[in-house]
């Protein structure tokens, strides 16, 4: 279970089985060089057809921070804002670990994902940066992932939203 700041729950993947297939990614709002909005705007175009075709409610989307420390649900609701991600839908998740520590445990023990902080010496405007997975995961209704994008920033847009709306409607 991870917090979403935003609408006060505890979401965990659990809760959508059965239920609701999901896009999970990780990012991070202070991302400086387009990697991370590259992945937003993946999830979001889903939201987007989802809510259009009438499957929004078949959908979840679980954007993962790995920077709570920066990632406030203020900083969260206006990164939302910024990108288009309609929050009222109610299929949105940002979520966000309790510490900087929490998060790595997470992405360590849940995906085998090591997370460091890295100094940002060539980006004026951050003290510290992380590297990048670039990992979208398309998870059906019963909790299996069915598709990986290991490259998800740069993956087709209409592909994910293709490749979602056939596991939702399958």
């Amino acid at each position: 279970s991870v917090p979403d700041p935003i609408t006060g729950e505890e979401i965990s993947t659990a809760q959508f089985e059965g239920e609701r297939a999901f896009l999970w990614t990780s990012f991070y709002t202070s991302c400086p060089d387009g990697v991370c909005p590259a992945l937003i705007l993946r999830l979001r175009r889903v939201q987007e057809v989802a809510a259009e075709e009438g499957f929004g409610d078949e959908a979840a989307f679980l954007p993962l921070t790995f920077d709570p420390e920066r990632d406030t649900a203020e900083v969260l609701r206006e990164y939302a804002s910024q990108r288009g991600v309609d929050l009222d839908a109610g299929n949105w998740h940002f979520l966000r670990p309790e510490s900087y520590e929490a998060g790595q445990e997470l992405m360590e023990e849940e995906f085998g994902l090591v997370i460091e902080k890295a100094p940002a010496d060539q980006y004026e405007s951050l003290e510290y940066a992380f590297p990048h997975y670039n990992l979208i995961l398309l998870v059906n209704k019963q909790g299996v992932v069915e598709r990986a994008y290991p490259n998800g920033a740069t993956v087709d847009v209409e592909r994910v939203v293709e490749d979602f709306e056939t596991v939702v409607t399958a």
